[in-house]
């Protein structure tokens, strides 16, 4: 097996575990066992969901990031921080050298596998949905 087949495997592995793991936590928290068929069916779309979404938004995230939206609202709480502790104010970074600086590090690569894995968990979810509106 490839290195590269390897790190997918860890990486889609890794965030399939933790999606079920929260959905799984999601649905021991209720009485699963106890409610009726369109209960659980609407237990389990909730449970798909958050995960789901969760991984999704955090893809944007990344995403949005990697363009320099976040640039701004970093440096600012930087400066922040440093505004507020004596002494360290003598080393503030001008606002472009700080973006010069992110934008020489390069970009975060790698991380589609969130859009997928939480498009899959989000398929799952509207299953479910679907489920629970026929029967509702």
């Amino acid at each position: 097996m490839s290195k590269e087949l390897q790190i997918k495997l860890i990486k889609y592995g890794l965030s399939a575990a933790v999606t079920l793991g929260l959905a799984g936590w999601y649905i021991g928290a209720r009485d699963f066992a106890g409610a009726e068929l369109v209960d659980k069916y609407c237990m389990l779309c909730d449970a798909f969901s958050i995960p789901g979404i969760v991984l999704v938004m955090l893809g944007c995230m990344l995403w949005v990031s990697n363009e320099g939206v976040m640039h701004g609202v970093t440096w600012v709480l930087g400066f922040s921080w440093r505004a507020l502790i004596p002494g360290k104010r003598k080393n503030v970074e001008r606002y472009y050298d700080y973006v010069q600086r992110k934008r020489a590090k390069g970009k975060v690569t790698g991380y589609g596998f969130l859009f997928v894995v939480g498009g899959i968990s989000l398929g799952i979810a509207l299953v479910f949905m679907i489920l629970f509106y026929r029967l509702y």
